[in-house]
C-alpha cells in the first residue's frame, strides 16, 4: 500500500479557539490537500465556490495546486502554524490523508473528508478513497465524494455548527487514541489491497535523501523493534565491510561479527565466494548517479538488464539472508543513495519501499560542513567528507529531486520532514510502520514519560548490526530526541543566503520558507 505524504505532527489540544472574522462574524473554512505532488484544484474549487456564495471566509493550504490569493492561505503549513489554523477554524475540509485527519479531530473537529481521486490524476491509487470509507464508516469523518453531497453537508454546518465538532474532552482524550485508531483501520485496509508482490519477497524499507538528514537515528529507531532489522547503509557493504573489514555497529569488525557471518553464509554459501572487485564493477556499471535518469526509462533498463538483474539479485539474497537471520519481516536500508533506489526498483523478489526523510537543506549544509571522525575505522584516523555551501546545497537539491522522480515512476513513497519526526516520533513511527505493512500499537520504545528536564522524549537504543552510517550508530543507551538547531546560530549570514537562493524550490515545497526565521 502506498502512504500518503506525511508532514503534520502530535498537537497539543487546548479548547478549540474559533476566530471571528471581522468581515462576517463567522470562523473561516479551512482547506487542507496535503503535500501529495499532484494538484487538487476539484477540492479548492468546490469550497471556494461555496465559502463565497454563503459569505464564509476561507483560508487554504493548496500544496501543488493552484495558488489561492486568499488572506492566510499557503501552499504549506508548518507544524506551528498548522495547529493555529486548525484552532481557528469553524469547519475544517481535507482530503484523505490520514495524518491530516488525526490532527483535524486532535484540534477538535470532525473533518469533511473528499478524498483524492486517481482517475482524475489527483493520487497514484485509490488509497485515500479507500481508507476515507473505512473513517466515515467509524463516523471519524463526514465522507463526501460529490460537489453536491460537500455542499449539503456545509450548509447543515451553517445551521448546526457543533455537529462537527469535537468537545474539549473528547478531543484531549483521543489525543493519543486517534492515531492508533487510524493505524488500526490502515492495517485493516492494507490487508485487503491487492499486491504486485509476492508472499515471498523480502520486504524492504530503504530510507532516502541526503546524507546528515537524520536517516541513521530514524534506522536505529526503527530497528529496535523485535519485528525490523536496520542494517545501515547496504549501499558501502562492498567495499568498507567486506573488503576493508570496517567495524560493524555492535563494535566488532565485520568479519568477526557472528550476525554478518551466519548471513553471508545464508546468501552467498560465504562471503569468500564473492569476488569483491568483481562486485564493485557491477556496481560501477549500474549504480552511479549519472545514470539515474536513464533508470527510469523502461528502454535504457532494458538494455541493461542483464546488470541491473545480477545488481539486483545480489541484493535481494542479501536482504533475504538479513531477515531470515534475524527472524524479521523487514529490513531496513538507510543508503539514501537514489542511484540505488533506482537500480533496485527493478529488482524481482525485493518488496521496495522508499522512506523519503529531508531535512531543512541549511542544517544539512552547517552539517556537512562540520570534521566528523570516523570510528569504525580502527587502523587510522579518518574524518567524514565535508562539503562546500554551494556543492552541500546542491546535493541536497538533486537527491531530493529524483526521490520525487522515482514516486512519480510508481515506486511507493513515503515523504516524511526530519523536524517533524523529532517532533512527534512516536507517531512518525507508527505511520512508517504503517507503511512498511507492519503493526502500528503501542510503541514501547517511546511511549514513556520524558526523562528530560526540558521534556524531550527519549529512547533506548541497544546496539544494531549497521554496516555504514553516521557514527551515532555506535551510541547505545538512553538518547534525547532533540532537533539540532545550531545552524540557525552558527550559520554565516552570506552562506544562509546562498543556501536558501539554491535550496528555495524544494524548500518551498517542503514547507521550510519561514521568512521570520532568517
Amino acid at each position: 500500500m502506498t502512504a500518503p505524504d506525511i508532514r503534520t505532527q502530535h498537537l497539543t489540544v487546548p479548547a478549540p479557539r474559533r476566530h471571528e472574522s471581522t468581515q462576517t462574524g463567522r470562523a473561516p473554512l479551512l482547506v487542507v490537500v496535503g503535500t501529495d505532488v499532484h494538484p487538487f484544484d476539484r477540492l479548492l474549487n468546490w469550497t471556494a465556490r461555496w465559502a463565497e456564495e454563503n459569505g464564509v471566509p476561507c483560508v487554504m493550504q493548496y500544496g501543488s495546486s493552484t495558488p489561492r490569493d486568499l488572506p492566510g492561505s499557503s501552499a504549506f503549513f508548518d507544524h506551528a502554524t498548522l495547529g493555529t489554523r486548525l484552532r481557528e477554524a469553524g469547519l475544517v475540509v481535507c482530503h484523505g490523508g490520514p495524518a491530516t485527519i488525526t490532527e483535524a479531530r486532535r484540534a477538535g473537529h470532525i473533518p469533511v473528508v473528499v478524498p483524492r481521486d486517481p482517475t482524475l490524476g489527483e493520487h497514484v491509487d485509490d488509497h485515500q478513497q479507500r481508507f476515507a470509507a473505512h473513517m466515515g464508516e467509524a463516523g471519524m469523518v463526514r465522507l463526501c465524494r460529490t460537489e453536491e453531497s460537500l455542499r449539503a453537508v456545509l450548509d447543515a454546518a451553517l445551521v448546526e455548527p457543533e455537529a462537527l465538532r469535537l468537545d474539549t474532552a473528547e478531543a484531549g482524550a483521543e489525543s493519543a487514541a486517534a492515531v492508533r485508531r487510524v493505524g488500526d483501520i490502515i492495517d485493516s485496509l492494507a490487508a485487503r489491497l491487492p499486491s504486485r508482490h509476492s508472499a515471498d519477497d523480502v520486504r524492504v524499507l530503504f530510507i532516502g535523501g541526503w546524507g546528515r538528514s537524520g536517516s541513521t537515528l530514524t534506522d536505529r529507531l526503527l530497528g529496535q523493534a523485535p519485528d525490523v532489522c536496520a542494517v545501515g547503509e547496504v549501499t558501502h557493504t562492498w567495499e568498507r565491510a567486506l573488503r576493508d573489514n570496517e567495524r560493524c555497529g555492535c563494535g566488532v569488525r565485520f568479519r568477526d561479527c557472528d550476525f554478518w557471518g551466519k548471513v553471508g553464509e545464508v546468501a552467498y554459501g560465504g562471503w569468500d565466494t564473492l569476488d569483491v572487485e568483481q562486485v564493485l564493477a557491477l556496481k560501477h556499471r549500474v549504480d552511479r548517479m549519472r545514470f539515474v535518469a536513464r533508470l527510469a526509462l523502461p528502454f535504457w533498463a532494458t538494455r541493461r538488464k542483464n546488470d541491473l538483474r545480477t545488481y539486483g539479485e545480489l541484493h535481494r539474497k542479501l536482504y533475504r539472508a538479513v531477515a531470515e537471520v534475524s527472524g524479521t519481516s523487514v529490513v531496513v536500508d538507510s543508503s539514501k543513495h537514489a542511484s540505488l533506489a533506482f537500480a533496485l526498483r527493478h529488482a524481482r523478489g525485493i518488496d521496495f519501499r522508499v522512506l523519503h526523510l529531508v531535512r531543512d537543506g541549511r542544517a544539512v549544509a552547517y552539517s556537512w560542513s562540520r570534521e566528523v571522525l570516523r570510528p569504525e575505522i580502527v587502523d587510522a584516523e579518518v574524518y567524514m567528507p565535508t562539503y562546500s555551501t554551494v556543492s552541500s546545497g546542491l546535493h541536497w537539491l538533486v537527491h531530493n529531486a529524483l526521490f520525487h522522480l522515482l514516486d512519480w515512476v510508481g515506486t511507493p513513497v513515503l515523504r516524511m520532514r526530519y523536524e517533524d519526526f523529532i517532533a512527534s516520533p512516536a507517531d512518525s513511527l507508527r505511520r512508517i510502520r504503517g507503511f512498511a505493512d507492519l503493526p502500528t500499537g503501542k510503541m514501547d520504545l517511546l511511549d514513556r514519560p520524558a526523562a528530560t528536564a526540558e521534556g524531550l522524549p527519549t529512547a533506548q537504543l541497544a546496539a544494531t548490526h549497521t554496516v555504514a552510517g553516521n557514527p551515532m550508530r555506535f551510541t547505545t543507551g538512553s538518547v534525547t530526541l532533540r532537533l539540532d538547531a545550531a545552524w540557525r546560530a552558527k550559520l554565516a549570514a552570506r552562506k544562509r543566503r546562498v543556501l536558501s537562493l539554491i535550496t528555495w524550490p524544494l524548500r518551498a515545497r517542503y514547507g521550510y520558507l519561514d521568512w521570520r526565521k532568517k
